[in-house]
């Protein structure tokens, strides 16, 4: 970024020949007449006493201030001015100590006390003189992903054998050029086992294996990979990969704290049914960015009678704008520079996920300064921080607690209002009779007790347990101590002797009775973590160096102007009466055009990811300059124009990628071509064979609870929660839906499932554009001493022993690997299920050895090792 500062500028040789003399400062700082300039007032105090040391190729601590934009630019320290607040400038701090500079000559207390005042006035001169030159902003407007996609013709290729469709001709184009060639086509086993996974997350059953080998009609493939994609564990399968670009955590990031958001999960939910639907893709951003103001929130919320289940949707998809760690609560406001620590970064890292998920842009280093790569100046960054900014205002901010909505319309909560009224009232009336009842019987069992002591002493009894602690005479005091607790015991005992009495338990029961079947009456509304805009004007200004307490220039919405969008950003302020700024759907708008550059690029590169390991573009988050550029690049403009031609329909990508002879490769080729193909593409860029890829955590769990026969399938709805165990474990909590799908577990920023941990769930900072796979002891350790995997091996030798038992060892390996046994594995387990029986059998004396319960006990052991072994191979771990 440039700054230009009016007419001033000032070179450094003519600022060494002005440092050689002391312009006074003639007045005391408080009593200086008129506005105090940077120009006037202080650049004569830094000529004489700073620029000794901060001038030239290699100044003092990186901090030059030759130039009145130096001071908001800072040194090494950071920023040497913060507007209007003098004492947490480092100038002020190191001249005001003393400890500048730090020979010759100190600033005297009239010079410190200009300076102090200039910055607590607003440092004219400095951050108000300030304006941004784009001229020199925008380089590299060239580059590839900042065009239009034009869909290519499709290549002719010499092995038109191999195509099945436009993918494997763009594919089989780029390795004839290096002379090589797809492997040939995968089994059927291993391509139905690879579609499960790759579709719903889940290994296919034994009878779907069976059923699959039965359908030997043409197109059965297809029909797979329908029937999967219908299947409604494809949208709990990738949702969740949506949900790692989203940054979606059930956590607020609190301080260290996991302070839990109990609402987060009607977003999860949403994403899952939007797969699920194939909802189009473009209206899937469309709502998440502005649902409230795509389905008209506002007007439904003045007009209906109840909210339409669009209007409910919209409200609810606007929960990917509040995945971002958002530490605010309501006594934050007291605590200084509350915006600058903790609400502008719920900002920042809000603009980093939405950018980076939707366009692959890296764009927080605009937030300091205009890109160093790509053709993001700083003042685009603010521009659309702008589109965001009457929704969070860090000027009145609302703290993630108390930002929801009730799904109800106006006139629903009018009437909840009324009816509610009534309800506290009667409730109010009836907490009162009950209140007298038992007031009334605690009376008649004080006398009743009272009676029972001798006749002597009951007046004097009552008269000192009715007379007030403090006035109490030594005498009362002493027959308080004695008689109180009898006479008028605790709450429990209290309550337990009026128990007793039928005439006030009848009466208490009704009044309790009537008082639940009024609170029953209590009109309540389901809330939403939704984003949605505030009344009054929202100001953005360019951060200078990325700090709230230094604004520079205003902006207002825009978007990255180096962009080539056929459609301009295009956004209209509303009339003042307006509920909502309209920014957001103009920003989804722009974003979803069929023409943006980025937007199905994007997508799809992320759809290729998750089925070849590796995206087009190696980099899904960066599609910039520093990115990797893409391997395919006539490929990944076929479909990405593709997408928008077919309604940006996510199923209909699958469906290409999936009966493409390039997807359906083996992984494991022969050495021949191996050899061929490794020398010139030892990474595989050019797709000659399939990848291995190991599970991801959330499979991987899924198919150990799968495989055991334990995994439960309800949809939707809160959380399971997760506990710290007192060995250090983090599990899901017990309870009969803990053994759901993994993405139905609670998302915990500081406390991640251990399982899941260890296999590499991310840990979400802010978010996570691709997942990163590790190769470490504690995974095989995991695997083969966990608790998780104990249980997990007993329930798949009860599931393998029931469902065949005379053939437990086919079984288990058909579960486990999704194929048949060979004859060399049949042997070699039978063996190991044979020594372990005899092994568990020899614990055991010889009487007992005879017995069956022992022998079956022996057997059920035996086929828990071997599954437990099967569970722990990498044919299960990984996906052929």
């Amino acid at each position: 970024m440039k700054i230009v500062f009016g007419r001033f500028s000032f070179s450094p040789i003519l600022v060494g020949m002005l440092a050689a003399a002391l312009l006074p400062v003639g007045a005391n700082a408080q009593d200086k007449k008129g506005e105090l300039t940077f120009e006037k007032d202080i650049l004569p105090i830094i000529r004489a006493k700073c620029i000794r040391c901060h001038a030239g190729v290699d100044p003092k601590a990186g901090l030059n201030l030759t130039s009145p934009s130096s001071l908001l630019t800072g040194g090494n320290s950071g920023a040497a001015l913060r507007i209007r607040a003098a004492e947490s400038s480092l100038l002020y701090e190191k001249v005001s100590s003393d400890k500048m500079p730090p020979v010759g000559q100190k600033l005297t207390a009239e010079e410190k006390g200009l300076i102090r005042k200039w910055i607590n006035d607003g440092a004219k001169g400095v951050g108000n003189a300030a304006t941004i030159d784009r001229s020199e902003d925008v380089t590299g407007v060239d580059h590839w992903s900042f065009r239009s996609p034009v869909r290519p013709t499709v290549p002719v290729v010499r092995q038109s054998h191999r195509v099945d469709n436009p993918i494997d001709a763009f594919v089989l184009k780029r390795l004839e050029e290096q002379s090589l060639t797809l492997a040939p086509n995968a089994e059927r086993l291993t391509l139905l086992r690879r579609a499960s996974f790759d579709l719903i997350g889940l290994p296919p059953s034994p009878e779907e294996i069976e059923q699959f080998l039965a359908d030997d009609r043409p197109g059965a493939n297809a029909r797979m990979i329908d029937r999967l994609l219908a299947s409604p564990r494809y949208g709990e399968r990738w949702a969740r990969h949506w949900l790692d670009v989203a940054g979606f955590t059930e956590s607020a990031g609190i301080l260290n704290q996991d302070l839990r958001l109990p609402l987060a999960w009607r977003y999860r939910d949403y994403v899952i049914r939007a797969f699920n639907s194939d909802k189009p893709y473009d209206r899937f951003l469309q709502e998440q960015i502005a649902g409230d103001e795509l389905t008209g929130y506002w007007d439904a919320f003045e007009t209906a009678e109840q909210l339409p289940d669009e209007v409910v949707e919209g409200i609810v998809a606007t929960g990917y704008l509040r995945t971002a760690a958002d530490p605010s609560r309501p006594d934050f406001k007291g605590i200084k520079n509350a915006a600058g620590q903790y609400y502008f970064p719920t900002l920042f890292d809000t603009l980093q996920i939405v950018c980076s998920s939707t366009m692959g842009l890296a764009v927080q280093c605009a937030r300091c300064h205009s890109h160093k790569f790509d053709p993001i100046p700083q003042v685009d960054y603010y521009s659309m921080q702008a589109v965001f900014m009457t929704a969070y205002r860090p000027d009145n901010w609302i703290p993630q607690m108390n930002r929801r909505l009730p799904i109800a319309s106006k006139h629903q909560k009018d009437a909840a209002t009324k009816r509610n009224a009534e309800v506290d009232a009667n409730v109010k009336r009836q907490k009162a009779e009950l209140a007298a009842l038992k007031k009334t019987f605690t009376d008649r069992l004080f006398e009743d007790r009272l009676a029972e002591l001798p006749e002597g002493i009951r007046e004097n009894v009552k008269a000192a347990l009715n007379t007030k602690k403090s006035t109490r005479t030594d005498a009362q005091k002493q027959l308080a101590a004695k008689f109180e607790k009898q006479l008028r015991p605790q709450a429990k005992k209290l309550d337990a002797a009026l128990a007793k009495n039928a005439d006030y338990k009848k009466g208490a029961n009704d009044l309790n009775a009537a008082i639940a079947a009024e609170e029953r009456r209590r009109l309540k509304f389901d809330e939403v973590r939704a984003l949605y805009d505030q009344a009054g004007e929202a100001k953005t200004h360019v951060l200078l160096r990325g700090d709230s307490l230094t604004p520079g220039p205003p902006v207002k919405p825009g978007v990255i102007s180096s962009l080539e969008t056929p459609q301009p950003f295009e956004w209209i302020a509303p009339d003042d009466k307006a509920k909502t700024s309209g920014r957001r759907l103009a920003f989804a708008r722009w974003l979803t055009q069929p023409q943006h550059p980025l937007t199905a690029r994007v997508m799809v590169n992320r759809i290729w990811m998750h089925h070849f390991g590796t995206g087009i573009v190696a980099t899904p988050d960066d599609f910039g300059v520093a990115g990797s550029p893409p391997s395919h690049p006539q490929l990944l403009d076929w479909l990405a124009t593709e997408f928008v031609r077919s309604g940006w329909s996510i199923k209909h990508m699958h469906r290409l990628i999936l009966t493409s002879a390039t997807w359906r490769q083996r992984s494991r080729v022969d050495t021949q071509h191996r050899a061929a193909c490794v020398p010139i593409d030892p990474d595989n860029r050019l797709l000659w064979r399939q990848t291995i890829r190991r599970l991801e955590a959330e499979p991987l769990r899924d198919t150990l609870l799968a495989a055991s026969a334990s995994l439960s399938h309800p949809m939707y709805g809160a959380s399971q929660s997760v506990a710290r165990q007192k060995n250090g474990e983090v599990l899901v909590a017990a309870g009969k839906n803990q053994n759901r799908r993994s993405i139905y577990v609670m998302v915990l920023r500081l406390t991640p499932e251990t399982m899941l941990q260890v296999f590499d769930q991310p840990t979400i900072s802010v978010n996570c554009t691709q997942r990163s796979t590790s190769t470490v002891s504690t995974q095989a350790l995991a695997l083969l001493n966990s608790d998780v995997m104990t249980r997990a091996a007993a329930a798949f030798a009860d599931r393998v022993l029931t469902e065949q038992p005379n053939d437990p060892v086919g079984r288990a390996v058909l579960t486990a690997f999704s194929r048949p046994a060979t004859s060399s594995e049949r042997e070699l387990l039978s063996q190991f299920f044979n020594e372990q029986q005899s092994r568990y059998l020899e614990l055991q004396d010889e009487a007992a050895r005879q017995k069956a319960e022992v022998i079956a006990a022996a057997r059920s052991k035996a086929i828990a090792d071997l599954c437990h072994m099967l569970m722990s191979a990498n044919e299960f771990v990984y996906v052929d």
